[in-house]
């Protein structure tokens, strides 16, 4: 078997499955990074209210205060590792000669 016949097998997959598998859909980094500021912002915000109404006497449900405050504190550690691996990434990069 020649390289030929590699190559024809990859011919005759055709032009619009080579495209299919292609069209991947692309997200922007700086978009899906910003989402999960915003969304780490919310939870912070969320939790900040609880704690606020809790403090002011209100009804609310004291385990619920916590389970948001942990939550929003477990978002926030994610987020600073993300930061961290995103910066050590670009460390390296700029330490890579061309």
């Amino acid at each position: 078997m020649g390289i030929e016949a590699i190559a024809a097998l990859g011919a005759a997959a055709g032009p619009a499955e080579a495209q299919a598998s292609m069209a991947v859909p692309r997200s922007d980094f700086a978009a899906v990074v910003g989402q999960g500021v915003q969304g780490v912002d919310g939870t912070l915000k969320n939790a900040d209210q609880l704690v606020r109404a809790l403090a002011a006497g209100q009804d609310v449900a004291t385990h619920d205060v916590m389970i948001s405050l942990e939550e929003a504190r477990m978002q926030l550690m994610l987020l600073s590792e993300v930061r961290n691996r995103v910066v050590e990434a670009y460390q390296e990069l700029s330490r890579m000669q061309l």
